[in-house]
């Protein structure tokens, strides 16, 4: 009964939208995106009962189908292939156990390290076992081979079998190359493995700094020991045995064992094009994998666009509903509810889902997904953009919603990647009106268009962006900016990330109307968003 009063009214309120002219609808539709909807959604996905909501738990059931059921409620239609809600995302779980601890030994000596402390070491391969055998350490400095950078850290050298010991991030050397302080894909960690992968190495050690992750070595920590996610491994494609972060301070260690110095060996690869140097150190380890098949789902809702002509053409609003679940305790608590990340951008999905409902027009299609997996690698968003549930050249846009400003409202927001396509210019004009300002990125280091589910969408040419938090708070700024600082440092990918009583959703409101401007205008324009002209992600388009 509930649930009909619910829908009944929520035609009434659309019957009487339609007779707005379009500024006032434009007003009344923004005024669904409010604090007590988004704190009401953030408070049912981030709830102990879901559990932290594990990839293929009961707490992932339970929020995928809180998504289908809201954006039904919202006024969308279900948008998977079969009809219906849910489109199907086959899961490999992997849960690594060491049974043989990293031992390192060379000229200098032998040193035992521990795990998680020292490093972490989970599975590349759905094989049963892994091991390094007295494998060789190298030391291939950023691990990149990009022929358009004129870098090579490989330079011909054979590393099958070996365990490369890589940098974290890409260059920096100069604005002429890599982008200067901007992170490409290079940087990124995920390509590192899949570059020593491709090259038969047996294993890669990623050094873990602050600087260069953009958080503590905690959030690596956390990973280890507990169950890991794939996608169904393709055949033939290659893996690496054993995929390892070690903290700066063992990596140090093994270089000396072999009577090299970490600083002078890195001060070396910046100069780029430097040949690999064996460490004269091999290393022992073992790890045992148990492995699980299972099947998650991503939730596909549509707002059919209203134009014959443009209908067929998609705006896609990505946030996703995943988080780690319940893992290693801190205190009494081993719930990773995950409220900021994600339970706030699915809360304005659904916001954002409601208001556009209530338009009268819109002239292209919207599409809400709701995407598994994302903390595992971006895994349910990555099946998206090679199952499409339209074909890929209709999808013109992807937005991104992966965390909402929870600690005030600002006059800023920053866009993760400004400048690479037609949202930024879109977007700017959007928040001028308003007195607010887009700003690019300010942690361009850290390569945070590489590590959310736009990207994936951006890797299919389709111009992608993502809207995060600003930094010029409107009140108590220093005390502002300590708090949401405090976030990445203390509370990222730990049990403490939880909705608080403190909590100020003015922000996120006021981030989310403008996000609903810019969704609208992308979805009325008369032509589609088209990446800047020489852009990495040009070509794919």
């Amino acid at each position: 009964m509930k649930v009909f009063v619910y829908l009944t009214l929520a035609a009434v309120t659309l019957a009487s939208c339609a007779t707005l002219d379009t500024d006032h609808a434009m007003s009344f539709c923004e005024s669904q995106i409010n604090e007590g909807v988004l704190r009401a959604h953030v408070e049912f996905l981030s709830s102990d009962e879901l559990g932290g909501r594990g990839v293929g738990t009961e707490g992932d059931v339970l929020a995928r189908n809180y998504m289908a059921a809201q954006l039904r409620a919202a006024g969308c239609e279900p948008g998977a292939a079969d009809g219906g809600w849910l489109q199907p995302v086959p899961i490999l779980g992997i849960k690594s156990n060491v049974t043989k601890s990293l031992q390192a030994r060379g000229p200098k000596g032998t040193t035992a390290f521990q795990a998680p402390t020292d490093y972490t070491a989970v599975a590349g391969s759905p094989d049963a076992n892994a091991a390094w055998n007295e494998a060789e350490v190298v030391f291939v400095g950023y691990g990149i081979d990009a022929p358009e950078q004129n870098w090579d850290d490989f330079q011909g050298v054979d590393v099958r079998g070996k365990v490369l010991l890589v940098m974290n991030n890409d260059p920096s050397v100069s604005e002429e190359s890599f982008a200067g302080k901007t992170r490409l894909y290079y940087g990124r960690w995920s390509y590192k493995f899949e570059e020593a992968a491709r090259r038969g190495a047996a294993g890669v050690m990623i050094i873990h700094t602050n600087e260069s992750a953009g958080y503590p070595f905690q959030v690596i920590q956390s990973s280890h020991g507990r169950e890991n996610f794939w996608l169904p491994f393709e055949e033939g494609k290659p893996t690496i045995a054993v995929r390892s972060w070690c903290s700066e301070a063992a990596a140090k260690t093994m270089c000396n064992l072999g009577g090299h110095d970490l600083d002078e060996l890195r001060a070396r690869a910046e100069k780029g094009n430097q040949a690999p140097v064996p460490l004269g150190v091999t290393v022992n380890l073992a790890i045992q994998n148990d492995l699980r098949e299972m099947q998650s789902a991503n939730v596909v809702g549509v707002l059919p666009g209203t134009d014959p002509q443009l209908k067929d053409e998609y705006v896609v609003l990505t946030a996703h509903f995943d988080h780690l679940g319940i893992g290693k305790p801190r205190g009494d608590d081993a719930i990773y509810n995950g409220a900021v990340d994600n339970a706030s951008g699915c809360a304005g999905m659904l916001a954002l889902a409601r208001a556009a409902a209530l338009l009268p027009e819109r002239r292209r299609s919207m599409l809400f997904l709701a995407v598994t997996a994302e903390e595992s690698g971006l895994l349910g968003s990555k099946y998206y953009a090679e199952h499409p549930t339209v074909d890929k050249k209709q999808l013109i846009a992807n937005v991104n919603v992966d965390g909402l400003n929870v600690w005030g409202p600002t006059t800023d927001i920053e866009f993760i990647g400004f400048g690479k396509n037609s949202l930024s210019d879109v977007a700017s004009k959007i928040a001028a009106a308003r007195g607010r300002e887009i700003k690019p990125d300010s942690q361009p280091d850290l390569g945070l268009f590489y590590r959310s589910d736009h990207f994936n969408f951006a890797r299919i040419g389709v111009p992608a962006a993502f809207f995060k938090g600003g930094k010029e708070f409107l009140d108590q700024p220093a005390n502002r900016k300590r708090m949401k600082a405090s976030y990445t440092t203390v509370h990222y990918h730990q049990p403490t990330d939880e909705l608080a009583k403190w909590w100020n959703f003015k922000g996120a409101v006021s981030d989310m109307r403008v996000l609903f401007n810019l969704l609208i205008e992308t979805a009325n324009a008369d032509e589609a968003p088209t990446w800047t002209p020489g852009d990495e992600f040009e070509k794919l388009r």
